[in-house]
């Protein structure tokens, strides 16, 4: 007998193959359901930024701005301790700052050159060369110079002889052995000889031929050489002529100066015209010697403005014995101002309590414990005193001596 098919049970360990499409189904709706709601989420998001706008961008973060009151640490001072001095209402000179540059006196400068035509035949001088007045810098050789010697011998002989017949007629007349008219002819001879000698003298004279010489003319033959001399004691700034150059009258030979003596010139504009005045005392000082003071005085004001510039010119006259100044040195100038001329009192600080910070000036004004920094507009300035148009008011105290210090404390 056939026995029927039974049916088989599936195992719990291997699942069918039936069910296994049903699990990745499975599997799939719930990978499904989770992109839906991590999409949902995104979108969420972005409706919600889009509503409040673009995030900013995030920026650096500012330094924290430096406070305007400043204490200074303990010990901080050292040796260097800060003065505060009271802001107070005075009188102001009203200096007056320029600049400048340095110039031959021309009191104390010579132009030397040859006063006849001829040739250079001795140097005794080149640039540099300290010369002594009357002291020989240089020897011309002229035909002028011989013509003129011996016009001198000439006339030296003629009068010699008009003065011996001049004696004679005079005897002769006195025996009544000649008439009175030869003797006036004599003495009239002898007058015109005279002059021509002394035309002759002053001839070499001009020619630069010292007194001792021309007496010696006669006596030694020294040709038609004629010296040239220094007519000032200074120092030889240029020379023009060479050994053995042929030279004109006239023609420029050396520039002596006296540089013990100097001239600054400034240019000095129309609104500062009446606070400068003759005799007024000028302090000078040089970028290339910035701890010398010269002092010096406003010797003339030219009272003729310049069109162009619109300025006047102003001579200050300095004395420099070591020569420190130099021709054509730019130099700062203070006119010092008068308090006592039509100056009304303002309110005034020391120039040590000033202060540039940020380009700008600033004091530190004494706040409790400390000192509070303050942007200040200056006026004028007078000696150690500078005017103070805002910024603060009588009643306060700033930093003066040791000010430096706040500054540093303040930009660390």
């Amino acid at each position: 007998m056939t026995k029927p098919p039974t049916e088989t049970t599936p195992s719990k360990s291997q699942p069918t193959a039936e069910l296994a499409p049903r699990r990745r189904r499975g599997i799939a709706v719930l990978l499904t359901a989770g992109a839906a709601s991590v999409a949902l989420a995104l979108f969420l998001l972005a409706r919600a930024g889009a509503s409040r706008g673009p995030e900013p961008i995030p920026t650096p973060p500012v330094a924290e701005a430096r406070t305007a009151t400043v204490a200074l640490r303990a010990g901080a001072t050292g040796k260097n301790a800060i003065e505060v001095v009271p802001v107070t209402r005075t009188r102001l000179a009203g200096d007056i700052h320029m600049i400048g540059s340095v110039s031959f006196s021309a009191d104390h400068v010579a132009i030397v050159g040859p006063l006849v035509s001829g040739r250079v035949t001795r140097l005794n001088a080149g640039i540099g060369t300290h010369v002594e007045r009357g002291q020989v810098i240089a020897e011309i050789e002229s035909v002028d110079v011989g013509e003129a010697r011996a016009a001198l011998l000439s006339a030296t002989a003629r009068l010699s002889a008009a003065q011996a017949n001049l004696h004679r007629e005079r005897e002769l007349a006195d025996k009544q052995i000649s008439s009175a008219r030869e003797r006036e002819v004599a003495e009239a001879q002898w007058a015109g000889e005279g002059a021509a000698m002394r035309a002759a003298q002053q001839r070499l004279r001009a020619i630069g031929l010292s007194p001792s010489e021309i007496e010696a003319v006669g006596a030694r033959d020294d040709g038609g050489r004629v010296p040239l001399r220094a007519p000032i004691a200074g120092t030889v700034i240029e020379r023009f002529v060479t050994l053995g150059q042929a030279v004109e009258r006239a023609t420029d030979a050396f520039k002596i100066a006296d540089l013990a003596q100097v001239w600054v010139l400034l240019d000095l504009y129309e609104k500062d015209l009446a606070h400068v005045h003759v005799g007024q005392n000028v302090e000078l000082r040089t970028d290339t010697l910035p701890g010398e003071l010269f002092q010096g005085r406003v010797a003339y004001v030219v009272p003729v403005i310049d069109e162009a510039t619109r300025a006047a010119k102003v001579r200050i006259e300095i004395a420099n014995p070591s020569g420190k100044l130099r021709i054509g040195q730019l130099v700062t100038a203070k006119l010092i101002g008068n308090a006592g001329r039509d100056t009304e009192p303002v309110l005034a600080i020391p120039v040590a309590a000033v202060q540039r910070i940020e380009g700008k000036p600033a004091v530190f004004v004494k706040s409790g414990s400390g000192f509070q920094r303050r942007t200040i507009e200056l006026g004028v300035a007078g000696g150690d005193l500078v005017e103070v148009r805002s910024g603060l008011r009588e009643d306060d105290a700033v930093a003066a001596k040791g000010a430096f210090l706040l500054k540093s404390e303040l930009l660390r």
